[in-house]
């Protein structure tokens, strides 16, 4: 192998390496972001003024969340990790600390063209069958993010295909419907579950 060519190769890995590092830091950099500016633009759930489709059937309103602590999460089912994870950590946590009665898991999507509530209740039912999972108009879903200030990006994936970027965190509220915080992506365990500790007490 000649110089040139390892020189070649050394950079192109160094190219991938950094802009591995760059993704993973715009989506820590858009979380906190979002974590710090959050409380001022949507204080209570009242604010946020949807109705929504169920993937159980039925519509879900704001106010059909006020009365009981919610973790209220955007994502998509197409997602390759971060939203499965989340749903997993969440209903598990909620499992662990034995407060799936007294914690309301919402999972909005963010696809609305691809998500449908069918499709969304067979997504769910691999997780917990607490878990409220709803969906809608583009406009409606796109409403919501923008009060929730969600960043939701349409990436074209080529030959029809495509992805969804979005914000990470899961907003909490408590059972009054006053915003109470987020649950970064990639906090640790016993963080989340101080955090949930103190939302349902």
């Amino acid at each position: 192998m000649t110089g040139s060519l390892i020189r070649t190769i050394a950079m192109a890995v160094a190219m991938l390496i950094t802009a591995a590092i760059a993704a993973a830091a715009l989506y820590t950099l858009t979380d906190r972001l979002v974590a710090d500016k959050i409380e001022p633009f949507f204080p209570h759930l009242e604010d946020a003024t949807f109705q929504l489709e169920s993937a159980t059937g039925g519509t879900v309103t704001n106010r059909d969340l006020i009365g009981q602590p919610q973790l209220i999460f955007f994502g998509f089912t197409h997602c390759p990790e971060i939203c499965p994870t989340t749903l997993y950590r969440m209903s598990s946590m909620a499992e662990r600390l034995d407060a799936t009665d007294q914690l309301g898991i919402v999972f909005v999507t963010v696809d609305p063209d691809r998500d449908t509530a069918m499709l969304l209740a067979d997504y769910i039912s691999n997780f917990s069958p607490n878990i409220t999972a709803l969906t809608g108009s583009p406009a409606a879903i796109r409403q919501l993010a923008d009060h929730y200030r969600i960043v939701v990006q349409k990436v074209d994936l080529g030959g029809g295909d495509y992805t969804v970027d979005h914000s990470a965190s899961v907003f909490m509220f408590d059972r009054k419907g006053a915003f109470s915080g987020v649950i970064a992506w990639g906090e640790a365990d016993a963080t989340i579950e101080e955090k949930i500790k103190r939302l349902i007490k």
